[in-house]
């Protein structure tokens, strides 16, 4: 018999396409394989005595592409819930580009002008809406807070209404929003209230908390209504930052001597019905991971933006101020959005292939799969643990650095800072964990207490030299014109073990972070897999190939350097 390498019909293409639909099939039976095991501690513990660790990794990876697939069974559901929130974007973001913003500007970058720094707030509200889409509110409510921050500084600064020393951030916007010279729509609650709710959900409390549960762990379900109420929320936060960047484009507007055409800005309609969507809304909202760039998502993304190009071309020619926004307007501009900010992933990836010489989407795909695990281990334990009330703390804990830790890699992907806002939510919220693990009288009073702090948590934790790290992600969950995130990406860089002596460490600060705090997240959800008494702990050990010893080894590092360089300013 002819050997296969003498068979001139059998090429290397061919070989290609049997190798790929074999390994395909693998998946697909790796993946039923997964969804059969049911979401328990026992279901966990049956897996792993018939098919060891390798259906543990099974089962924590089918929960995370069932994940991925509700986004696209609840896709239209959720359009016509947050896309109305972008009503506006295109007609404002075309006065924006009047102004002299970039049409192709990148989405995660103030700009240097004042119409490029409105844009990026435009920008900054489709970022979120993504998110929402993607059913993360830790995300979503990050970008949100922290616009709320940005609009409210220039709002003091034109009002001369400062934040008195020793009055809180929520009372002051109260005040601020209400002055009789600032504009405010009509708002059946206070701003400053709704800031705070914002704020409760970063420490894992608070009316917002269901939605984390529902990003979390109830993974098949489709928003309630009493969710979509709850979605609304921070939406209502993004029109209010929104309403101020409107009313920011038409002072500028009519500031060039333009009044008509400012009063025209000013009465653009901030929120109208969308109904057009994109039935598959999957490729426009998934982590923009390097396989994300094929050709149909690409093409996805470039009818998006034609289609925003398109609207604004029929304005200009028309000669006449952008129209009242469109049903289909929202749905562009999120195209838009989403094609500039692949560009910015692209660039990164490519940013980084020039700087360390390496291709590096082997590194990335560790990256989102170590990120992925530690997120689908938090959200199972939180499950576990979801209904004894003596450990609904660590369960609230772990569900909200599940979702925290998925939007912080999501938006880091795109090299939006932000990203480090969401994982200092992971650092309290894991040492909150923490403190429950090793210490649960100190956690205890910790609780209780009207007047504790993260810093509380970490120290209870026994991560006191982890000071700067925090501090450092802090700055980015924060908008305010006092933060500094250039002084804070300064401190992340000179954090990791070799910022002396490696030339590249400037452009990886931010990845050691995430990085780091994967492997901190892991280490914890090992320990309390523990917890269990059962052999869960050593099978996800086993699933992450994570040592004790080790990791203990590169937080312990981590620590000594912060504090170290516990003196670093960052403001």
């Amino acid at each position: 018999m002819a050997s296969r390498d003498a068979d001139p019909t059998v090429g290397p293409r061919t070989d290609r396409h049997a190798a790929r639909r074999a390994n395909r099939e693998i998946g697909n039976q790796a993946e039923q394989r997964g969804r059969g095991v049911p979401p328990t501690v026992e279901g966990f513990e049956r897996e792993f005595h018939e098919r060891g660790h390798d259906g543990i990794a099974e089962a924590l990876l089918s929960r995370h592409n069932q994940r991925m697939e509700r986004i696209v069974a609840v896709g239209v559901m959720t359009q016509q819930i947050v896309l109305p929130v972008l009503s506006s974007s295109m007609a404002l973001g075309f006065v924006a580009e009047q102004l002299g913003a970039h049409e192709l500007r990148p989405t995660i970058i103030a700009g240097p002008t004042w119409a490029d720094h409105l844009a990026w707030g435009l920008d900054s509200v489709s970022a979120a809406v993504r998110l929402l889409l993607g059913l993360q509110p830790i995300g979503a409510a990050i970008i949100a807070r922290t616009q709320l921050e940005r609009w409210s500084a220039n709002m003091a600064f034109n009002t001369d209404l400062n934040q008195e020393p020793g009055e809180d951030t929520a009372t002051w916007m109260n005040r601020l929003w209400n002055h009789c010279g600032v504009w405010l729509p009509k708002h059946k609650r206070q701003i400053g209230d709704l800031f705070a709710e914002l704020s409760e959900l970063m420490h894992a409390r608070g009316p917002l908390m269901p939605l984390v549960w529902l990003d979390a762990v109830e993974i098949t379900d489709a928003p309630t209504s009493d969710h979509v109420k709850l979605m609304e929320k921070t939406c209502e936060a993004l029109v209010l930052s929104l309403g101020h960047l409107r009313l920011c484009l038409a002072t500028a507007v009519e500031d060039q001597g333009a009044p008509e055409h400012a009063e025209a800005v000013a009465g653009v309609r901030l929120v109208a019905p969308a109904r057009s969507w994109v039935p598959n809304l999957g490729p426009w909202v998934w982590p923009m991971t390097p396989g994300h760039f094929d050709i149909p998502v690409v093409q996805d993304f470039i009818n998006g933006m034609q289609g925003y190009f398109h609207m604004v071309s029929a304005a200009l020619h028309a000669d006449h101020e952008p129209e009242p926004p469109r049903e289909g307007w929202p749905l562009y501009s999120f195209g838009h959005h989403r094609f500039r900010a692949m560009v910015m992933a692209v660039t990164a990836s490519d940013q980084d292939r020039k700087v360390m010489g390496e291709n590096p989407d082997h590194t990335i795909q560790d990256t989102m799969i170590n990120a992925d695990l530690a997120a689908e281990m938090a959200a199972m334990l939180a499950s576990w643990l979801r209904n004894d009330p003596e450990r609904k703390p660590v369960a609230d804990a772990l569900a909200v650095c599940s979702s925290a830790l998925r939007s912080a890699v999501w938006l880091w992907l795109e090299d939006d800072s932000r990203a480090m806002g969401c994982l200092r939510v992971v650092v309290e919220q894991i040492a909150r964990t923490r403190a429950w693990r090793v210490k649960p009288n100190r956690a205890a009073k910790i609780e209780t207490s009207q007047n504790s702090t993260p810093r509380d948590w970490i120290e209870a934790a026994g991560w006191r030299r982890l000071n700067l790290f925090n501090r450092a992600l802090g700055e980015f969950a924060h908008g305010a014109t006092t933060a500094d995130w250039a002084l804070a990406r300064d401190a992340l860089v000179i954090l990791q073990h070799n910022a002396d002596t490696n030339e590249h460490a400037n452009f990886t600060g931010r990845s050691h972070a995430i990085r780091a705090s994967i492997l901190i997240v892991s280490r914890e959800c090992a320990a309390w897999a523990d917890s269990f008494g059962s052999p869960l702990g050593k099978a996800y050990r086993k699933v992450i190939d994570m040592d004790d010893n080790q990791a203990d080894a590169v937080i312990e590092g981590l620590m000594n350097r912060a504090w170290e360089r516990r003196g670093t300013s960052l403001r």
